[in-house]
């Protein structure tokens, strides 16, 4: 009987079935949607539990390896530099985009929107409180995020789960254990790959129960969407999904040359990670389904891979830059200031800083981060960030699959840099 329901469960048609389900409950019956919050958090919270051994096992030994064997496929400055490319590139077509829309005009023909930008932040606090407490509506400047790279208490950030102070360590700590001796190294890489292997096991739990888990996220999120202000906010929607889009067709193109499996077969090969993406908004909780998926289908070095995919999760978050800049350029022409090439040029590099100072934050908090870039530029955020909390739920599950579909792209040019073949499994 397990047995049975283990297989129904593990097919495409029960993840299909469970979306469409999701998606008519949460458009029809809003209120039954959000019952589903809580498993829906549990079934997330059986992922991100061994999300944090995992990244910091894995980026910890391949730095190990990679030092200690003085030859390696792919290495630190090298995935910094192609991800740093894809972002400057990602952040340029956000603003392109940005510039070309005629979304601030439709906006501000709604009066309802018009009202919720020019009005007073104490007016709306209220609408606030519904999404977070006011402490989060902070603003975050660049040296704040500098200041964060590095933890205090390394053990603070594993308990608050700050995925790019974690990297750091991990990258210290791997440095670290590969200058020590041959036998202590040993040691130490037997220790953490047993880490890893026990986490990998107990994601094997929320895998089995992936259809489930998914209605019941999706179905959550989706009742949140308030239809009223998507109406009003159709144009801005559409602009930022045209930036999406464009994001997936350079990635897609990518996969056509640097992948060693083929465009068709590599979508195939993570539709799993993009079904976890799109349900849980969340670049971190993919990360076991991005690394099961380069190792035993693409075929792709472990090494490169443990290296590659961590960083990247963090890192290459092509459609949160891309949404930066667009939105930046959006609130600059709400407020008909005009920009400079030069500040269009802080604009991209204001979004990749923001992409990173937000790894691991949602909602209202990760929006208000864009105060990063429009500080400096003596733009206005605490008003319009409103409405982009009112449409976030709609923009942030295609957001995080856009950045997933380029992460895993972008790995291929990293890792298979001599576009080898092999044959699918």
């Amino acid at each position: 009987m397990i047995g049975t329901i283990s297989k129904i469960l593990s097919s495409g048609y029960a993840t299909v079935i469970g979306a469409v389900c999701a998606i008519f409950i949460g458009v029809c019956f809003p209120d039954t949607g959000k019952l589903f919050a809580l498993p829906g958090n549990i079934f997330l919270t059986l992922i991100s539990i061994s999300i944090i051994p995992i990244i910091f096992s894995s980026v910890t030994c391949s730095i190990i390896k990679m030092i200690s064997n003085k030859v390696a496929e792919i290495t630190v400055p090298k995935i910094i530099f192609t991800f740093m490319s894809i972002l400057i590139l990602a952040g340029s077509i956000g603003v392109l985009v940005g510039l070309t829309s005629p979304s601030n005009k439709t906006i501000m023909s709604s009066k309802l929107i018009a009202d919720m930008v020019f009005q007073e932040m104490q007016n709306s606090i209220a609408e606030v409180s519904l999404f977070d407490s006011i402490d989060s509506l902070q603003k975050f400047s660049f040296a704040d995020f500098i200041s964060t790279l590095l933890p205090k208490n390394p053990f603070a950030a594993f308990a608050e789960g700050n995925i790019i102070q974690i990297l750091s360590v991990s990258i210290l700590v791997g440095f670290a254990i590969a200058h020590l001796d041959s036998q202590k190294r040993e040691i130490s890489l037997r220790s953490l790959t047993v880490l890893m292997q026990s986490f990998k096991k107990i994601l094997k739990i929320p895998i089995k129960i992936l259809p489930i888990g998914m209605f019941c996220l999706l179905s959550s999120n989706i009742s949140k969407v308030n239809f009223e202000d998507m109406i009003a906010m159709t144009h801005f929607i559409s602009s930022a999904f045209i930036a999406f889009f464009i994001l997936i067709l350079l990635a897609l193109c990518i996969f056509t040359v640097y992948s060693p499996i083929g465009l068709f077969k590599s979508i195939k090969s993570i539709k799993e990670a993009i079904i976890i993406a799109f349900s849980t908004c969340s670049n971190q909780a993919t990360l076991p389904f991005l690394i099961t998926a380069l190792r035993d289908k693409f075929r792709l070095a472990e090494q490169a891979v443990d290296l590659a995919i961590p960083l990247g999760i963090t890192m290459c978050r092509a459609g949160n830059v891309a949404y930066y800049a667009f939105v930046s350029i959006f609130i600059a022409s709400i407020y008909n200031q005009p920009l400079s090439i030069y500040e269009q040029g802080f604009i991209v590099l204001g979004a990749i800083m923001t992409s990173f100072a937000s790894s691991g934050a949602n909602g209202i908090i990760a929006i208000s981060m864009i105060s990063i870039i429009l500080d400096p530029l003596n733009l206005p955020v605490n008003s319009i960030i409103l409405i982009l909390v009112a449409v976030d739920p709609l923009i942030e599950p295609i957001r995080t699959v856009t950045s997933l579909i380029m992460n895993t792209a972008v790995s291929c040019v990293i890792i298979n840099g001599k576009r080898r073949r092999v044959q699918c499994k």
